[in-house]
């Protein structure tokens, strides 16, 4: 979030990667944040560091685990075998390398600049279709959008799953994407993110609560 805690951006999902799990958790534990808006970028990823070092030198890598997935490869050709420190953004990582002369950052070039690296090396990632999309995140819902998001979780029977995607074909939602994960709080538990074509609709969410043990409505946004 801000420092004013008006609005935040946080990765949400990866053309490569899928979606990144440390948002979803997030998204589900609070329920006073929304999602206004996706945003797409392309991603190009570059090495930098605070001094013009040879590559060879560098004994650390700061980076977000989902960028060093996405950069393994290259990485291994340019000949990184490095300790590699996972940090909570790739512009936290930039920061880190500002102080650390013998360090690097796996970061955005806009990161690298923004923070006086050397780029050592640019468009470090594995695959030139990287895309990822950005949520802008609020305490404000929006209930108008060309998708909307929901979060849920349904009883531990045998149809449970069935009976929510049926309701999505009874309205004639399109569903883009369902996604579940492990409740961290409750072993072996799990909720289920799901992304659909259209705005609220206050009917089907009426009818998914009749059919699930919990019904999170995340916003209805657009994407750019």
């Amino acid at each position: 979030m801000s420092s004013e805690g008006k609005l935040g951006i946080v990765p949400i999902e990866n053309s490569l990667e899928g979606p990144v799990n440390e948002t979803l958790d997030n998204l589900f534990k609070f329920d006073d944040i929304f999602v206004n808006k996706i945003i797409e970028l392309k991603i190009n990823l570059v090495l930098a560091s605070k001094e013009d070092i040879n590559i060879k030198h560098i004994k650390n890598i700061y980076t977000h685990l989902y960028a060093y997935k996405e950069a393994q490869n290259s990485l291994r050709k340019l000949g990184i075998t490095n300790n590699i420190i996972p940090v909570e953004s790739t512009s936290k990582a930039a920061l880190f390398a500002l102080s650390d002369p013998n360090s690097a950052a796996l970061c955005s070039e806009f990161a690298a600049r923004l923070y006086g690296l050397k780029i050592l090396a640019y468009r470090v990632q594995d695959y030139d279709n990287n895309i990822t999309k950005f949520a802008l995140i609020s305490k404000n819902v929006s209930f108008r959008g060309e998708r909307s998001m929901i979060l849920f979780t349904v009883p531990d029977l045998p149809g449970s799953l069935y009976k929510v995607l049926e309701k999505f074909y009874v309205f004639n939602k399109n569903l883009k994407m369902i996604y579940s994960r492990p409740i961290r709080s409750i072993p072996w538990n799990y909720y289920f993110y799901a992304e659909y074509e259209g705005s609220y609709e206050e009917k089907l969410l009426n009818e998914l609560k009749k059919v699930t043990t919990s019904l999170k409505f995340k916003g209805s946004y657009n994407i750019t």
